[in-house]
């Protein structure tokens, strides 16, 4: 073999060998891209499941929020429209003065402890049916008394009130769910079209 064959043969192991580095070369960057973009793409992941995460926190978060504040504003509405509503309902109250009241005056009466009563409050038109079923009794007219009556013992320690505005006061808290349930029922449909 000559010097320019060597030289050649030389030469082109060199360029063999510098392909075959730069293709073991080219795949290790290949490689180490690939890893690259496998571990950017695990963290990326990693991320978007943390973000998912924070997101759905703060979604829940704002919605309890919400439904706090929307509950807070219910009930405030609701309790406005109960203290509306109660001093509506006491002025109805002379609807129940009709012409079975003398028989609902007597049951307010017999469910009355059965006590010397000195003094009995009611409405004046009541006057002298109160003096027939409390006859030993001294009778005051109060125009505040819708219907039923007040009374008190002679040394004053027993009082009972037995009238329509007492009887009301005492049922609000049972009557006034159900009337605010019908006003809902009542505005949901306001102004909505029908179905007609």
């Amino acid at each position: 073999m000559g010097y320019q064959e060597l030289v050649a043969h030389l030469h082109k192991e060199g360029e063999n060998k510098v392909q075959l580095m730069r293709k073991q070369i080219e795949a290790e960057a290949d490689n180490t891209r690939a890893d690259i973009a496998k571990r950017i793409e695990q963290i990326r992941e990693k991320y978007r499941e943390r973000q998912k995460r924070a997101v759905k926190e703060q979604e829940d978060d704002i919605l309890l929020e919400t439904e706090k504040r929307s509950r807070t504003l219910r009930l405030s509405a609701e309790k406005s429209l109960s203290d509306r509503l109660f001093p509506l309902s006491l002025s109805h109250l002379h609807e129940l003065r009709n012409e079975s009241y003398t028989d609902v005056f007597a049951s307010l009466v017999k469910e009355l402890p059965p006590f010397p009563w000195k003094e009995v409050r009611v409405n004046p038109a009541d006057v002298k049916t109160a003096q027939k079923y409390l006859p030993e009794a001294q009778i005051i007219p109060d125009k505040n008394i819708t219907g039923g009556l007040t009374v008190l013992t002679e040394d004053g320690k027993i009082r009972g009130v037995n009238t329509f505005e007492k009887r009301l006061e005492r049922a609000w808290e049972d009557l006034s769910p159900l009337l605010i349930r019908d006003v809902y029922k009542e505005v949901s449909g306001y102004g909505t079209p029908s179905d007609s």
